[in-house]
């Protein structure tokens, strides 16, 4: 019931920015307040670096624990904890995807990330044609995240449910947010499934990051 009244308001419901147990990686080095593209049939490599970034160990320090540690009392602790030489904040994530939510966390070992599935039917979904409900999420997000990282996938599919203009505005408009709240964009794109116009519009405005050769 309440889902159908948001629904009909559209307004959309909470996300709760979180972190990622931090595992051995370091993170991608990549600019923050910036988009990037990444051209690949399948968003396998860009799902690899999100993961990278909301799970990975700070890039700038060389212990396993070189985080600002976020246990309670932290702070009042006397302790020469290696956590107290990292000013950096933990990147919180954001995911929408056309694949099973269960399956990305189940690949990616993404346990707390919320993650958006893009579909007509199941629980929890996001429907393609709902522009503004995506863009919403998106916004209310980024302005809670300390260290905001979006994962937008599925953007053909958008483009063939709403037209080219709609959604290449909400791009502009994301990739907007993301330099006024210093977050990170990573955009997966199929070149064979999207006009040649589109791809040079997103272009335009986007990083390219490209796939690791095999």
């Amino acid at each position: 019931m309440i889902k159908e009244i948001l629904s009909k308001l559209k307004i959309s419901p909470a996300v709760m920015p979180t972190t990622e147990p931090i595992n051995h990686h370091v993170c991608c080095d990549l600019a923050r307040g910036s988009s990037y593209l990444v051209k690949e049939p399948k968003a396998e490599h860009s799902f690899e670096i999100f993961a990278s970034l909301v799970k990975g160990r700070c890039l700038d320090c060389s212990h396993l624990d070189a985080f600002p540690c976020e246990s309670i009392g932290c702070e009042r602790c006397i302790l020469p904890c290696t956590c107290k030489g990292c000013k950096h904040s933990r990147a919180q994530g954001l995911c929408f995807t056309m694949n099973s939510p269960r399956e990305v966390r189940l690949i990616y070992a993404l346990q707390t990330t919320p993650i958006f599935w893009i579909s007509k039917h199941g629980p929890q979904c996001t429907n393609p044609m709902n522009l503004e409900k995506i863009a919403d999420i998106i916004n209310k997000f980024l302005k809670q995240s300390k260290n905001p990282v979006v994962l937008l996938d599925g953007i053909e599919h958008l483009i063939l449910e709403n037209g080219s203009s709609p959604v290449l505005r909400l791009l502009r408009d994301i990739e907007e947010w993301m330099v006024l709240q210093n977050a990170i964009l990573i955009l997966p794109v199929n070149p064979a499934a999207v006009e040649k116009k589109e791809l040079a519009l997103i272009e335009r405005s986007t990083n390219d990051l490209k796939p690791q050769a095999n």
